[in-house]
């Protein structure tokens, strides 16, 4: 074999788009494409026993900034913690220094890379100083990072073009910015990422802000839905958005619970990500494993793990592919997996005991 290419061979596989498990599975890869998916051990390849093989996984809505405090606001509302721009989050970002910021972001991407993230989306707060802080982060981060910008500032064309140059698109806080301004967003960044928090609150979704969002913003992707109708998952589901619920977030502020039986019976395409990074740690295992608790909770003696493996590896779309022949390799081989070997439900023994990482395949960064 060229150095350019490898096989390599695992006792377990999680394949394509539905996640299916192959036990016993060797991997070509060429130029960091998959060139052929088989069944048993290749003697040329390199063997990891006692391993499971799966995509890399991806962090859907993270703020990164509030790691530089931990648990900041922790006896404060939603809105006296985060809220924008008055609230102790911003009391304490504006007191540091740029490198300061830039450093904790880094942080965050290091060790989001230690527990198999690939791709992280970064709502970056701090209008252009936090848009140009997050260019920096990305010419330096060991991952695919994806700021998504905000001007906490004055709206305006000009300042949205000048926002754009630095991020990959634009991260709305609600639709309390107001419709003029949504409407403008949607102009700008129409080929870039937009996003935005929906129904996070009662409030939030009592002032009917998924419809705002549907008839000005026109996003990629809504975060939270913590409160949305059955009617309204259904609409999501219908407009083809992707929706990133944060369960460990929503418990922390006492938000609510999101429904996330009903969004996935619905169609909704599923993310999930960890939010604050000050109140809850980078570790989407977590992230998973508090998802799948909460839909038993509203669905009792249900099973959703599948999906929910699915939400952070293959729904997202977002620099992580489906193992399969002729994507490029993004994959990570936990091992060993032992509650995974015996377990009679394997999709949530994964998702409760993980293993290790034994390798990375495919480089995390684009």
């Amino acid at each position: 074999m060229e150095a350019s290419s490898r096989i390599v061979n695992v006792e377990y596989a999680l394949l394509g788009q539905e996640l299916e498990i192959a036990e016993k599975v060797h991997v070509e890869i060429s130029d960091g494409i998959i060139s052929h998916v088989g069944k048993g051990w290749d003697v040329k390849g390199e063997t990891y026993p006692n391993s499971l093989l799966m995509p890399g996984l991806v962090n859907s809505h993270v703020h990164t900034f509030d790691a530089i405090a931990p648990e900041f606001g922790w006896n404060l509302t939603l809105k006296e913690a985060v809220g924008d721009p008055h609230s102790e989050k911003y009391r304490v970002l504006v007191s540091m220094s740029l490198s300061e910021l830039k450093k904790s972001t880094l942080n965050f991407l290091e060790k989001s890379l230690k527990l198999g993230v690939f791709t992280v989306v970064d709502f970056k707060e701090m209008d252009l100083k936090g848009a140009t802080i997050s260019r920096e982060v990305k010419d330096q981060s060991p991952i695919n990072y994806i700021p998504l910008g905000r001007l906490d500032g004055e709206v305006t064309r000009e300042r949205l073009e000048l926002l754009k140059k630095f991020v990959d698109g634009y991260g709305v806080s609600s639709v309390s910015v107001g419709v003029e301004k949504l409407s403008l967003i949607r102009d700008v960044f129409r080929d870039r990422i937009t996003a935005i928090h929906v129904s996070e609150t009662l409030r939030h979704n009592l002032l009917s802000d998924l419809e705002v969002t549907l008839s000005t913003l026109e996003p990629e992707i809504l975060v939270h839905g913590t409160h949305l109708t059955e009617e309204e998952i259904i609409l999501v589901a219908e407009k083809g958005m992707k929706l990133v619920v944060c369960p460990r977030s929503n418990l922390w502020f006492s938000a609510g619970i999101p429904n996330i039986p009903m969004m996935i019976k619905r169609g909704v395409r599923l993310l999930l990500g960890t939010d604050n990074a000050g109140v809850t740690d980078p570790d989407l295992w977590k992230e998973m494993e508090v998802a799948l608790l909460l839909s038993r909770l509203r669905d009792p003696g249900s099973d959703f793990s599948r999906e929910i493996l699915k939400s952070v590896t293959v729904n997202p779309e977002l620099g992580v592919y489906p193992i399969q022949e002729g994507n490029r390799i993004t994959g990570l081989i936990l091992g060993p997996v032992p509650r995974f070997e015996t377990s009679i439900n394997k999709y949530m023994a994964l998702i409760k005991e993980p293993g290790k990482i034994i390798k990375v395949l495919g480089l995390p960064r684009t």
